[in-house]
């Protein structure tokens, strides 16, 4: 494999972890499923989800007076070939239930709700490459957090 494809295919994988991250906390949760494979796997929260309505339930969890926000960093992607990679990114999650679906901006800083590692395996599809699993891994958590 020439390295002008490796790196586009890494930096495509970097693209699909921020674009699950922005969509999810959008709460673009449609936009966020899509952007796995049909039978993508979730973990997180311990709970495996299936398929793309399953990524969506996932989000269904989330209270809708919620307001999240995750920063990402130090994604490492590795290229197995051409349409297989895989990676592990950094993630910091901030909460925040103000109990409004609209609330006033800007509100509280809290301190982060957690700080974890995404493990991804990426696929290349008709589509496009996707995330065809992740395991969210809480590494620290806030005391009292959910």
């Amino acid at each position: 494999m020439k390295i002008e494809e490796r790196l586009r295919i890494e930096q495509e994988c970097r693209d699909l972890v921020s674009a699950v991250a922005q969509r999810g906390d959008r709460r673009d949760v449609a936009g966020a499923a899509e952007l796995f494979s049909e039978d993508g796997i979730w973990v997180r929260g311990g709970t495996v989800h299936q398929g793309r309505a399953g990524v969506i339930e996932s989000y269904d969890r989330i209270p809708a007076t919620q307001f999240t926000r995750h920063m990402s960093a130090n994604s490492v992607v590795t290229v197995l070939d051409r349409d297989h990679a895989e990676a592990v990114t950094y993630y910091l999650a901030y909460h925040h239930d103000p109990g409004l679906e609209n609330p006033t901006f800007p509100l509280p800083l809290d301190a982060p709700f957690s700080l974890g590692e995404w493990h991804d395996r990426f696929v290349r599809t008709p589509d496009g490459w996707r995330i065809s699993h992740r395991e969210t891994r809480r590494l620290f958590q806030r005391q009292g957090g959910h």
